[in-house]
């Protein structure tokens, strides 16, 4: 009986040949030591499934303290990050082993804030056009505003295109995380929604505007309705069709049964002959006449952009701050069955009930700065939202900007509500995504700060991960993507 042989690296032939009898000797201790230890190089130095599934280093944040939703906080806490996402976290969360372990104690642990209405880095990007998605346009290389952002404790932004008014574009979301090619910004979506902007221009430009986007709106309508027909017409093109396959086939049989009649009786007059040639020439006509194919409309993405939106596929976000504005919007919104998100909205308070009435409809509140001339700026109500509450129209909040201010604006908001933290609202605007909320397992984005927020309304971000990426950290000059 032939030997089973042991055959690795760094063992020579004459330790395989010491077996012996067709039974497999044990090796030395210091052998199998060694064997143990060269596979596990062999491993380590070749990367592969094997590794990503049971070798993924986890990085594990220690003796952070994390704020929860009933006011309590989870002091001493461990949150451990594997590929990116959280795995576990609390104060029973033990360190994997191999694990990166870094100390943060005396830091708490938020998920990262979103800003449902961001410019940022589209301050010299105009659109007008429903083809026009803001991602576009977000310039992926200004790390001097996005780290500012960042700087405030955003992770993520719906970013809002800009135009000079109507239809000027679809809402994107995107992280700020890095990007392994350089820069940042990663996209989630590019059809959040149809921005429409009612607040631009003079009085009589806003009514010219919301005529023109009446319009749109009504060309699309009248553009199904040609889509519509063209579908009917093909399918009763394609019936015809087939009728006249038949009816050609029947043609065929006939014509042989007339070839048979011809051979048997050959004597045939000459009239006779011109009724046939004459016949036949009628059925070159009719096949001639056959069933024509209707004209396909002419591919109009924009018009297919309006289409998603009376159908209700994609929201549309309206922005109108003034009384009058809005109640074009809301005039839009009954006539066309839109589900919309009015933005700015400023002077709702004036419109409240016909808001109320409204199915489908949410208000994206912001703080806008101050205008220079008297007067000529919306007017607020400073119990606005409670009243909002009252009638139960939701609404979130934005920083209309350039996302910095948006930590301040939901402080200041907050100001108007029963609650005594921020942290509740700030958090809650991402919760409509799959991205925002709480911080749980399976996020991807944890700020640090320094002080609670629930309770501090002084306290300021020190780090912020994405992805399980350092993408900021306040001592400057830290290197980016370590700590």
């Amino acid at each position: 009986m032939k030997c089973n042989r042991v055959f690795s690296r760094g063992v020579s032939k004459r330790s395989a040949s010491q077996c012996g009898g067709g039974h497999l000797q044990p090796l030395p201790s210091g052998l199998t030591l060694l064997l143990a230890s060269l596979t596990m190089l062999l491993v380590w130095g070749h990367p592969g499934t094997v590794e990503a599934q049971f070798f993924e280093r986890a990085l594990v944040l220690e003796g952070v303290h994390i704020p929860g939703p009933d006011g309590r906080v989870l002091e001493d806490s461990n949150i451990i990050l594997r590929g990116g996402r959280i795995v576990e976290l609390g104060p029973d969360s033990d360190a994997p082993m191999m694990s990166k372990k870094i100390k943060v104690k005396g830091l708490f642990a938020t998920a990262g804030l979103t800003d449902l209405s961001s410019t940022l880095t589209l301050d010299d990007v105009r659109s007008s056009s429903a083809i026009h998605s803001a991602w576009d346009g977000f310039d992926r290389y200004d790390s001097q505003q996005i780290l500012r952002t960042l700087a405030s404790g955003v992770t993520r932004i719906h970013l809002i295109p800009m135009g000079p008014g109507g239809i000027v574009g679809r809402v994107s979301s995107l992280s700020l995380g890095s990007r392994d090619e350089g820069g940042y910004g990663i996209l989630h979506s590019e059809d959040v929604a149809l921005c429409i902007d009612l607040n631009s221009g003079t009085p009589l430009e806003r009514i010219r505007t919301y005529e023109k986007v009446r319009g749109a709106l009504k060309s699309a309508q009248n553009r199904r309705e040609t889509v519509d027909d063209y579908t009917s017409d093909l399918e009763e093109y394609i019936e015809e069709l087939v009728e006249a396959a038949k009816k050609k086939d029947e043609e065929k049989d006939e014509e042989k049964d007339e070839e048979k009649d011809e051979k048997k009786d050959e004597k045939k007059d000459e009239k006779e002959k011109d009724e046939k040639d004459k016949d036949e020439k009628d059925k070159d006509s009719k096949k001639e006449d056959g069933p024509k194919k209707p004209d396909r409309p002419e591919r109009d993405p924009a018009a297919e952009i309006l289409l998603q939106v009376l159908d209700h596929e994609l929201p549309v976000m309206i922005t109108a701050r003034r009384s009058a504005d809005l109640q074009n919007a809301i005039d839009l919104i009954e006539e066309f069955q839109l589900s919309a998100i009015l933005r700015g909205a400023d002077e709702a308070h004036l419109v409240l009930e016909e808001l109320a009435e409204l199915e489908k409809v949410s208000l994206l509140l912001e703080v806008p700065r101050p205008s220079l001339m008297r007067g000529a700026g919306p007017r607020r109500d400073p119990h606005l939202i409670a009243q909002l509450d009252e009638e139960g129209i939701s609404w979130a909040v934005g920083s209309g900007g350039q996302s910095t201010s948006l930590w301040r604006s939901i402080q200041q908001l907050s100001g108007q509500l029963s609650t005594a933290s921020p942290l509740p609202l700030a958090l809650a605007q991402g919760a409509q995504g799959p991205f925002g909320g709480w911080l749980r397992r399976g996020a991807t984005e944890v700020v640090l700060w320094e002080g609670n927020p629930a309770e501090d309304p002084l306290a300021r971000p020190n780090r912020v991960i994405i992805n399980g990426t350092v993408v900021w950290q306040r001592p400057s000059g830290t290197r980016e993507g370590s700590f």
